[in-house]
């Protein structure tokens, strides 16, 4: 049990690093050639569309962020992880991020602009781990030794991964456009096919660890569990989790942005714009192979459960806990329904002369990431100064990030071709929590009256 616990936690805590996750274009999407990645953004920017017609062929982007682990402690002590939650005082936070835009397309016509899109999204988080449990865990695993740790995780920790793909519409128009100002509404239309998805949730734990050289138990012990997992991971001969984060696909689901957008045009060029969106108000419905239970806990003081003797798989473990008494468990048969992360975002570009711009964008989310069923979505600030050289821009994105904190980079965009980072800079000169990188390719003709 002890080697298990440790490879667990081994998974748990590096497998996002394979992982695939949520849009994160910052930077880019506030580029003075306006396409489909800045109507990702916001969808009222569709009727700012450099070009009348807009071809997107692909962009992608991944990143991984954290509270714990920085570039020059991975490079300092590659085998740090035996100690990995020592001195560690706050939850420990894990994000990753990927979204691959397929085959996109965008036109104007007179006030009015539409859009198809497609998008393969997952996501792998930790969220608000308790780094007293980490460190009990794999601390025995390793050493075995005799050892008393209280647990007092008052909040609900989470451990979850999702894949799924997106089909949308988009539709715009424009309220105001003349030299001066513009203002725009739009809106982003949202099937959703949703693949594999796991939650690992630990609410309100209070209890006990004990361990020796023989044994793991736990006394004293109250708090609910949440355990949700497609069922055909265990009866499909694909065990690799990156293909199975993308089974089923069928649509299942909804969702929808509204965007607001304004700006100020002067000399014969836009001078500043901002918008205001509402994203990802929506959510999914998992296959009907979810298996959804809740685990309530209560084990008396003096009384003890051995974790070490937990074996076989889900089906025998869960056998386990309801013949020790100190389990009840709710099999739950209604629907797993998974919700997006509702943010608000607003962001402002200004322009003072031609060949430079500074963009600010924030984000907020809405939701409480700690639900089960609920996907996590980061709050974050970003700066973006910008040199414009006619079709060449060059960029350098510099970001607070709830998780990785600050981080800044650099990127470059030719016409339709994007290529950057939003951790390049400090994690090279400086030190980093946060490791990422986006690209895209896409094609505009046409010219706008």
């Amino acid at each position: 049990m002890k080697k298990t616990a440790l490879i667990c936690f081994s998974l748990i805590l590096f497998s996002p690093f394979l992982s695939l996750g949520q849009q994160g274009y910052f930077g880019i999407q506030n580029s003075q050639r306006k396409g489909l990645v800045n109507a990702w953004m916001n969808p009222a920017e569709l009727n700012h569309l450099t070009k009348k017609v807009e071809v997107t062929f692909f962009s992608a982007d991944a990143a991984l962020s954290n509270n714990i682990l920085s570039y020059q402690d991975i490079l300092s002590d590659p085998d740090q992880f035996e100690t990995i939650f020592q001195n560690i005082s706050e939850p420990v936070n894990l994000r990753t991020d990927f979204s691959v835009m397929g085959p996109s397309v965008g036109i104007r016509v007179d006030r009015w602009s539409f859009g198809f899109t497609s998008q393969v999204k997952g996501k792998a988080d930790i969220i608000d781990f308790n780094p007293n449990l980490g460190d009990a865990i794999i601390n025995e695993s390793i050493s075995g030794g005799n050892s008393q740790t209280e647990l007092n995780l008052p909040y609900n920790q989470r451990i979850n991964a999702i894949g799924w793909m997106e089909l949308g519409l988009m539709v715009g128009t424009s309220l105001i456009d003349n030299d001066l100002h513009a203002l725009s509404l739009g809106g982003h239309f949202k099937v959703l096919f949703p693949g594999t998805y796991a939650n690992l949730g630990l609410d309100e734990i209070q209890a006990t660890l004990v361990s020796d050289s023989e044994q793991i138990s736990l006394t004293d012990a109250r708090g609910a569990l949440n355990l949700s997992y497609d069922e055909r991971w265990d009866s499909n001969s694909g065990s690799a989790f990156d293909q199975n984060l993308w089974q089923g696909l069928t649509p299942n689901g909804f969702a929808m942005d509204l965007g607001v957008s304004y700006q100020l045009r002067t000399f014969g060029r836009t001078f500043l714009n901002s918008g205001l969106s509402l994203k990802n108000m929506g959510s999914m419905t998992a296959a009907q192979d979810q298996i959804n239970r809740s685990y309530a806990m209560n084990i008396p003081q003096n009384e003890f459960f051995r974790i070490d003797n937990l074996q076989g798989d889900l089906e025998d473990i869960e056998q386990q806990l309801i013949d020790s008494g100190y389990f009840t468990i709710d099999r739950q048969s209604s629907q797993t329904k998974i919700k997006l992360p509702q943010l608000l975002s607003a962001y402002v570009e200004f322009s003072p002369v031609p060949k430079f711009q500074v963009s600010l964008y924030a984000q907020k989310r809405i939701v409480d990431e700690n639900r089960n069923q609920q996907l996590s979505g980061p709050d974050l600030l970003v700066l973006t100064p910008r040199l414009v050289l006619g079709k060449l821009e060059i960029y350098s994105p510099w970001m607070q990030h709830q998780i990785a904190g600050l981080t800044g980079g650099f990127g470059v965009q030719y016409g339709g071709f994007f290529m950057g980072s939003h951790s390049l800079v400090t994690g090279l000169l400086a030190d980093s929590n946060r490791a990422d990188f986006h690209a895209g390719l896409s094609w505009g003709f046409g010219r706008n009256d």
